[in-house]
């Protein structure tokens, strides 16, 4: 399988949460990035269409009958 590239734009605290960990690691920045996100999304597959998903919230004229 080819892999693909993707480009992360990631705020400080993340970026510095990130580099602890793959300090801790012992691996690069991105092999920790890719292992963290495939972690996730083999965890979380299909969340957004899950049972584990937030339900909408109802309409204050819904709340009221």
């Amino acid at each position: 399988m080819r892999r693909k590239n993707v480009l992360l734009k990631l705020d400080e605290e993340t970026n510095r949460r990130l580099i602890k960990a793959k300090d801790r690691s012992r691996r690069s920045k991105t092999a920790e990035a890719y292992l963290r996100l495939k972690d996730h999304l083999e965890r979380f597959p299909d969340f957004y269409n899950s049972e584990l998903a937030v339900p909408e919230v109802k309409r204050n004229s819904d709340l009221t009958s």
